[in-house]
């Protein structure tokens, strides 16, 4: 025993530490992207989540938990030429779905993937994200997603 620690309790505390140290760095990759394609949709004519005009495209995150998402990117290529796709991102703030996102992007004139997000967001629960065309010819279309997400 050295200053009233033996050689067991030593161990113990160094796995903890040990296990504390890997589970932290273990966060740092990351989780598997999130990606998928929504539609057909009527992104022109539906009404989303929100009740505005437009659809639901994803969800990010899960009600309770604590992430960092670093980047989202919106495809919206797939849809009509010179339409303009607006993207709003919505989150709970003291109980009451609150929008804190909304911009608009024209197809064919910006680029087709769009970062509604890049760089670090901490996301506690859930981000929700909706788009809306302008244009009907997109109801019935698709837009794709990809979203990197990291453990707090």
């Amino acid at each position: 025993m050295a200053f009233g620690v033996s050689q067991a309790q030593i161990r113990t505390i160094v796995q903890q530490v040990t296990d504390d140290i890997k589970n932290q760095t273990d966060k740092l990759a990351g989780e598997k992207p999130g990606e998928s394609s929504v539609g057909p949709v009527n992104w022109q004519s539906g009404t989303g989540t929100s009740g505005e005009p437009g659809q639901d495209l994803v969800s990010i995150g899960v009600a309770g938990n604590l992430k960092k998402l670093h980047s989202l990117i919106v495809n919206i290529g797939a849809l009509t030429a010179t339409a303009s796709i607006t993207i709003k991102l919505f989150a709970l703030v003291n109980a009451s779905w609150t929008k804190l996102y909304n911009e608009s992007f024209v197809v064919g004139t910006d680029p087709s993937g769009v970062w509604a997000v890049n760089g670090t967001l901490e996301i506690s629960g859930v981000l929700r994200v909706e788009c809306q065309s302008n244009n009907a010819g997109d109801n019935g279309g698709f837009i794709s997603y990809k979203y990197d997400l990291e453990d707090m």
